[in-house]
């Protein structure tokens, strides 16, 4: 089992427990939301109450939270993926390499936030989310978040495995919710789009790449948001073995990172 994977399965267990949690949550994960635009994450060594270290993460920042802070009532344990000194338009993110401790007030769990309204398009490929939230809104005008589900093309793509068979790449890019080969009537994201009054795109190729066997089961999949220019859009996909759970962050109307990892049901 990898790091990742008991990541989220610890994750998962501590959610149960963990008391500002309301209800159920069904992904493992937090955005900054703190109103002072950061939230101060302390990093500990050794001693977790000697503190060596202190990072700044901007509101709409997003980690996956791990567990409540050892011997805390006020603070959780979180990881999150360690961000370079460039800033690019867009990243993907499949490990979490930092890891610290945030104050719970600072912080909100992505799924617990206001939901925008699921809904699907007529020929049934396409999943619409709706910001209903504000009635006031002219129905026109409302964000929507627009996901496209195809048949997959994969089969006609340069593939590269293991000695085992395990596919390791198609097209040189990692691939999610298959193995060693790709099931019949496979699916596949083709596309993800914003709709917001004033401004809006298409998410780029690399947000969605290779991003097979995408739920259709509302139960499984969300779009929320702690303001107009922070969104979040979090599916758990694929099934068995090659299931898999990703989050994107939606930034003034373009996708700027995308977490993801395997978590085996």
């Amino acid at each position: 089992m990898t790091i990742l994977q008991k990541l989220f399965l610890l994750s998962s267990l501590s959610f149960f427990s963990f008391p500002i949690v309301q209800g159920q949550t069904k992904v493992p994960f937090g955005v900054v939301k703190a109103e002072e635009g950061y939230a101060m994450v302390r990093v500990p060594k050794d001693n977790y109450r000697k503190i060596i270290d202190k990072i700044r993460m901007r509101r709409g920042d997003v980690f996956v939270y791990v567990k409540p802070a050892p011997g805390e009532t006020e603070w959780i344990w979180i990881k999150y993926p360690e961000k370079s000194e460039t800033e690019k338009p867009f990243v993907r993110y499949d490990t979490l390499n930092k890891e610290g401790m945030v104050n719970k007030d600072r912080i909100a769990f992505v799924d617990q936030l206001p939901q925008f309204t699921p809904s699907k398009s007529k020929n049934g490929k396409s999943l619409i989310f709706t910001d209903n939230t504000n009635p006031k809104i002219p129905t026109n005008q409302r964000t929507k978040v627009i996901i496209d589900i195809y048949p997959s093309n994969a089969g006609y793509r340069k593939q590269e495995k293991d000695a085992s068979g395990k596919i390791l790449t198609i097209d040189k890019i990692k691939p999610w919710g298959i193995s060693n080969e790709l099931p019949e009537n496979m699916t596949e994201i083709k596309s993800i789009r914003v709709q917001q009054p004033e401004r809006g795109s298409v998410f780029v190729r690399e947000a969605i790449k290779n991003m097979f066997q995408p739920t259709m089961d509302f139960n499984n999949i969300g779009v929320t948001s702690i303001d107009n220019d922070h969104i979040f859009l979090y599916m758990i996909n694929g099934s068995g073995e090659n299931r898999y759970t990703t989050l994107w962050t939606i930034k003034e109307g373009k996708v700027i990172n995308q977490i993801i990892f395997k978590n085996p049901e």
